[in-house]
C-alpha cells in the first residue's frame, strides 16, 4: 500500500506563493494531486519543482472546494494511499510535518483512539500570531496536542479509511463550512476525534486579510465568499450534529458583519447584496 498523498485545490492562485506551497510539501509525500478550479489551466512549468508523481486535473468549471477535493479523495482510495494530507493554495506546510503527523497518528491509535484527523495550528503570517476564535475551544491533551471538534482542511491529515465510514465532503456547501461539517459528521457517525498539533505551525491567511474593530479582528472575505458564509450558516444551523457553540459564535459574528461590512468595507453595496442573497438562499432554498 502506498503511503501519503497530498490533495491541493487551486483557484486563480498566486504563482509565486504556489511555488512556495508546493516546495514546502513535495518532498514529504508520495504523490501530489492537484484539482484546478481556475478558469484557465495552470502553467505546468510551475510543477517543474516537483520531485514526485504529480497528478493534475483541470476541472470543467469552478465546482467548489468540496467537489474538487472529492475527486482527489476518490483517486487516493482507488490507488490505495493510506493517508491523505490536504493543503490550501496559500498555506505553507511546516518542515517534517508528515513525519510528525505519522508519529502522532500512531501514538493516538495506540491509545485506542478513533482518530478522525490531525492538523497543524493555523498561523496568521500577516499578524504573526495563531488563529484562534473568540470562543476558546478544545481540550489541551499535553504541551503538543489539543483535542478539538473541527479542523480546517488545510493541513488536515486523515487515514483514507475514515471516508468509508463518514463519506466524502458535502459538495452542496461548495466552499465555506465544508471541512467543519465533515468533522462534525465524522464525530456523529463514527465517534472520531480530532487533534491540533500545537508544535506544528501552518502559515496561512484566511480571506483577504483582517480589519480591527476595537479588540476584535474581523476577517475579510471576498463578496463571492461571504455569500456562501451566510448561505451555509443557515444551511447548517438546524442540523442536530452541528455544535451549539458554532451556531452561537457564528450567529453573533454574522450579525456584526451584516452591519459592519456595508459601512466600512468596499464594495459596500455588493457586500450587502451578497449577504442578503446568502440569507435568502440559506433559509428559502434548503
Amino acid at each position: 500500500m502506498k503511503n501519503v498523498i497530498c490533495i491541493l485545490v487551486l483557484y486563480n492562485p498566486d504563482v509565486d506563493l504556489l511555488c512556495k506551497v508546493i516546495s514546502s510539501i513535495i518532498n514529504q509525500v508520495d504523490c501530489l494531486w492537484i484539482s484546478d478550479n481556475s478558469p484557465l489551466p495552470l502553467d505546468t512549468s510551475v510543477l517543474s519543482i516537483a520531485s514526485v508523481k504529480v497528478c493534475y486535473k483541470k476541472m470543467h468549471d469552478n465546482v467548489g472546494i468540496a467537489a474538487a477535493q472529492n475527486v482527489g479523495i476518490q483517486y487516493a482510495i482507488e490507488e490505495k494511499y493510506r493517508y491523505i494530507y490536504f493543503i490550501d493554495q496559500d498555506s505553507i506546510s511546516p518542515d517534517a510535518v508528515i513525519d510528525v503527523f505519522l508519529q502522532k497518528y500512531v501514538y493516538l491509535s495506540s491509545l485506542k483512539i478513533r482518530v478522525g484527523g490531525i492538523a497543524a495550528r493555523p498561523y496568521n503570517r500577516c499578524r504573526q500570531e495563531d488563529y484562534r476564535g473568540l470562543i476558546i475551544k478544545g481540550k489541551r491533551i499535553n504541551e503538543e496536542m489539543t483535542e478539538v471538534k473541527e479542523l480546517i482542511s488545510s493541513s488536515l491529515f486523515v487515514d483514507s479509511s475514515v471516508f468509508d465510514k463518514v463519506g466524502l465532503m458535502e459538495e452542496e456547501l461548495f466552499i465555506d463550512g465544508v471541512d467543519h461539517e465533515w468533522c462534525w459528521r465524522a464525530i456523529a457517525l463514527g465517534h472520531y476525534r480530532f487533534f491540533v498539533i500545537e508544535s506544528m505551525k501552518l502559515e496561512h491567511q484566511i480571506g483577504e486579510g483582517d480589519h480591527s474593530f476595537g479588540q476584535i479582528s474581523i476577517q475579510i472575505p471576498t463578496p463571492f465568499r461571504i455569500y456562501y458564509q451566510y448561505r451555509n450558516f443557515f444551511r447548517l444551523l438546524f442540523r442536530s450534529y452541528v455544535p451549539i457553540y458554532w451556531k452561537l459564535s457564528n450567529g453573533f459574528k454574522y450579525i456584526m458583519k451584516f452591519f459592519y461590512f456595508p459601512l466600512f468595507v468596499s464594495p459596500r453595496i455588493t457586500y450587502l447584496k451578497k449577504m442578503c442573497h446568502g440569507i435568502y438562499d440559506g433559509i428559502i432554498k434548503v
